[in-house]
């Protein structure tokens, strides 16, 4: 499994848990509407730089393939938006409320079915749930009211490439002459 498919498998998961956009922090795009999550990865890839399995699978119809497993780790950090304003049908939305709310709700994900996401016949296991904790930032008048945690996962990186093996090799006469 690669980080980008761990990534995609933990981001829609967590959206259709709580039931608003996750999107990616930083990037070049429309605000959604209140409230909503944004995530940033702080480290994609920790390993213990072990060597990690290897082993060579295939066939000499489909070819061979070098596969190489290690367990790592990675770090995302999510952050829950909500912000004062007037709903639809008059009422008063409170943003502090809103995104704790909405933090708490992306928090159990996490500790409850979230613990062990299954990813095609892989799985992500999350290590460790930071706390939930405020994450305001003001702004003059408007203020974006924000709550927030990190989360450790584990899952198994494999990389793979075309190899060749020595298994059919033929050498002609006798290779101690």
């Amino acid at each position: 499994m690669t980080f980008v498919e761990a990534r995609n498998a933990i981001v829609s998961g967590l959206e259709t848990h709580i039931g608003r956009p996750v999107v990616l922090s930083d990037q070049i795009a429309g605000r959604p509407e209140f409230p909503y999550c944004y995530y940033s990865v702080l480290t994609p890839r920790t390993s213990n730089h072990a060597f990690g399995l290897h082993e060579v699978v295939g066939d000499e119809e489909q070819g061979y393939r070098h596969i190489r497993s290690e367990p790592v780790e990675a770090t995302m950090s999510f952050t829950f938006c909500g912000q004062n304003r007037e709903a639809e049908d008059g009422s008063y939305i409170y943003g502090e409320d809103e995104a704790l709310d909405l933090a708490e709700k992306g928090h159990g994900f996490f500790l409850l079915n979230g613990h062990c996401i299954p990813v095609g016949s892989e799985d992500i296991v999350i290590r460790n749930v930071g706390s939930v904790a405020g994450r305001s930032g003001f702004v003059v008048e408007d203020t974006v009211r924000r709550y927030g945690f990190d989360v450790r996962l584990a899952y198994v990186r494999t990389d793979e490439m075309p190899t060749t093996t020595v298994l059919g090799a033929r050498t002609p006469g006798n290779a101690h002459q």
